[in-house]
């Protein structure tokens, strides 16, 4: 079976890397050791796989020593780069609108994002999550793209919006003031979820950018593409791992548990999984080792709380499977990340 490809608009990787010049850094600083080059800057829409786009990112912030690019960068993001989507978004009638329409439409610019609307008229939470492997490091891409939407949003309605709360999935240990201060809210990190609570009565605020014609003709253009658009195969290794993550905790992430919730018997999981070329073991083991690094990079969680997030029963087990990931203890891995930050 072909590999799974997650394709994703890349015109912010051409506006990052042009800020990136416009700050001194060569060519050669900004592009090597990426999967992009310097004809990234001569093309007006481009396309590229979603985890060279967050590596991208990564790569940036490390070149600049700022943690918080990302986020930084999101707020001063032209939204209107990322063509139809943000036409019908500024076009819509109120914040409401233009949440939903972005959940609807978001495949026009992504085959990567998944945002979750469901639960928006009823409780005002807006989720969302990428649905790629988790050993892609995504940090500075998330918070790229949650600054980035709240700041289209405040520019449209032309004011500051209210949030009761704010989550993001990974882990963050610095800097959390600077999020906290520009979302005007608690946040919190290493949640279930990304996720914006706002305010109920943020949702009905009117956009000043609504065209009320233009709207009309641009939901139905984007309908028909919606209609042409061929979307990519199935993102099981995904799916299966978000599912796995939900149990590890609990000691509940085995194969037959897993299959059951997906709604498949645990020998159809099996075959599914072999056709993406992996087992269910393969991918637990694999996601356990892409969190356990999150964890030691990115918190302050000791050893045994992260044995127990993800579902070892004691320290020894998951010391030992540690090694054999990464060829040296989490203790020595810790220190060796922390002497080079």
């Amino acid at each position: 079976m072909p590999e799974q490809r997650f394709r994703h608009g890349a015109v912010y990787v051409r506006s990052l890397a042009e800020y990136l010049l416009a700050e001194g850094y060569s060519q050669r600083d900004v592009f090597t050791g990426t999967a992009f080059d310097a004809e990234l800057l001569t093309q007006e829409k481009p396309f590229a796989e979603f985890p060279d786009i967050a590596a991208f990112f990564e790569h940036a912030a490390a070149l600049s020593g700022n943690d918080v690019l990302g986020f930084e960068r999101g707020i001063q993001r032209d939204m209107r780069r990322t063509g139809l989507l943000s036409y019908v978004g500024l076009s819509s009638p109120t914040v409401r609108d233009f949440i939903k329409n972005f959940a609807r439409y978001r495949r026009v610019f992504t085959d990567v994002v998944e945002l979750d609307e469901t639960i928006l008229d009823r409780e005002s939470v807006l989720s969302w999550y990428f649905r790629v492997p988790a050993k892609v490091e995504r940090r500075q891409m998330v918070e790229f793209g949650a600054s980035g939407i709240l700041s289209g949003l405040e520019k449209a309605v032309q004011q500051k919006l209210r949030l009761r709360k704010a989550c993001f999935r990974h882990l963050r240990k610095t800097n959390i003031d600077v999020i906290e201060d520009y979302l005007g809210c608690r946040v919190e990190f290493g949640a279930p979820d990304n996720a914006f609570f706002f305010e109920p009565s943020a949702l009905d605020l009117p956009l000043a950018t609504a065209d009320h014609e233009l709207y009309s003709v641009l939901r139905q253009y984007a309908e028909d593409v919606l209609d042409r658009k061929r979307r990519n195969s199935s993102a099981l290794i995904v799916d299966v791992e978000r599912a796995i993550a939900a149990r590890l905790a609990s000691g509940e992430a085995n194969q037959d548990r897993i299959a059951r919730e997906m709604g498949f018997s645990s020998r159809t999981l099996a075959r599914r999984l072999e056709q993406e070329g992996t087992t269910f073991f393969r991918t637990l083991q694999d996601l356990r080792e892409s969190l356990a690094i999150n964890y030691l990079k990115n918190s302050d969680l000791g050893l045994g709380e992260i044995a127990y997030l993800l579902g070892y029963s004691n320290l020894s087990s998951f010391t030992d499977a540690f090694k054999r990931w990464v060829g040296e203890s989490p203790g020595r891995y810790r220190a060796t990340v922390a002497a080079d930050t």
